[in-house]
């Protein structure tokens, strides 16, 4: 079993009973398989990597041994969902049918030599209202829950609850940077883009009904300007988490970044990478797209297509992809395609 280069939380294992013992070493050793299998599917050039694709991925490397009641989670979605409350991974929900995990702030290393913990991460960049966060002084770490108790929530939050009504001084609580505030960060990013028709097409993206997810998409046309963004990000959220420490003298000695020692090395790029951002800077409507959807979107916003047209086809794919990705396999072998679009061109 390989061992994670990412930098994860371990998980405390209580010392009285030797079952436990065991299980809570398993449990971090799948959660370091975890970190592991999103990195190598996002490596293999995975826009984000969907939860079946990961349980997959997870299997092969662990030789099938990897099973989520081993670990004492009923279902896999159940072992996602607790990693993401210890920090490890994020988990994208506005996305339907399958979900999309990844590690936190994954996409703001790029370029960068440091790089922030990733429960704290977690807890400033995402937005989401309807989750609370606190830092926990004695432990150092972030535990994140829902805001509003539900009344068949999982034992964990409701116990979660207790403590921090219980002993309130021990938990410190993150105001997460709100969405607005990440918009406005992205909107000022468009505006200092020297290319007027790049910064026009991320303007047109920004006032789409997805802002956020298509100012990426945009973005990953020019490697440049999306590593320039991510560490525009990346500064402007380390920021923010500083401001938090400073706020309150019990914080003096948290760590914000991962140690430099527990950091995986940087490789250094192939030359087609660095030809690739050379030549980033081509005007948007020629810069080939890797995966039909983005390309679609690009052209949604340079007006190259019929928007309505465009609208239709990325909607009628998107569909179709969320469609594959819940179906078993004995449904996937009736579909009906030709034979041609089942090898690569």
């Amino acid at each position: 079993m390989t061992t994670s280069s990412h930098s994860v939380p371990q998980a405390s294992t209580p010392a009285s009973n030797a079952p436990s013992d065991v299980q809570a070493e398993e449990k971090a050793a799948a959660f370091n398989v975890l970190a592991d299998a999103i990195a190598s599917l996002s490596q293999a050039g995975a826009s984000s990597a969907t939860g079946s694709a990961v349980r997959l991925e997870m299997g092969r490397r662990t030789y099938g041994g990897f099973d989520p009641k081993r670990v004492g989670y009923k279902r896999f979605r159940d072992f996602l969902d607790d990693a993401e409350a210890r920090g490890y991974i994020e988990i994208d929900r506005d996305r339907p049918g399958d979900v999309s995990v990844a590690i936190p702030g994954a996409t703001a290393e790029a370029g960068s030599t440091a790089r922030m913990r990733p429960d704290l991460w977690k807890a400033f960049a995402d937005w989401n209202p309807r989750t609370s966060r606190f830092y926990v002084l004695n432990e150092d770490r972030v535990v994140t829950l829902p805001t509003e108790p539900a009344p068949l929530e999982p034992n964990r939050y409701a116990e979660l609850r207790a403590k921090i009504s219980e002993n309130p001084s021990d938990f410190i609580e993150i105001k997460p940077i709100s969405r607005q505030q990440q918009l406005d960060w992205m909107r000022d990013f468009a505006l200092l883009v020297t290319d007027p028709e790049v910064s026009r097409v991320l303007a047109e993206a920004l006032k789409s009904e997805h802002p956020a997810r298509y100012f990426v998409v945009v973005l990953r046309s020019f490697p440049n300007l999306l590593n320039r963004w991510h560490n525009t990000l990346r500064e402007r959220v380390y920021a923010e988490a500083l401001k938090w420490r400073d706020s309150d003298s019990r914080l003096t000695s948290v760590q914000i970044n991962v140690p430099l020692s527990a950091q995986p090395a940087v490789s250094q790029q192939p030359e087609e990478a660095v030809a690739a951002a050379r030549a980033s800077n081509r005007r948007v409507a020629e810069v080939p797209q890797k995966h039909t959807h983005d390309r679609e979107v690009v052209q949604f916003f340079t007006g190259q297509t019929s928007k309505s047209v465009a609208y239709a086809g990325a909607t009628l794919r998107q569909r179709l992809h969320e469609a594959i990705e819940r179906m078993p396999e004995s449904e996937l072998r009736k579909i009906c395609i030709p034979v041609g679009y089942l090898f690569e061109e």
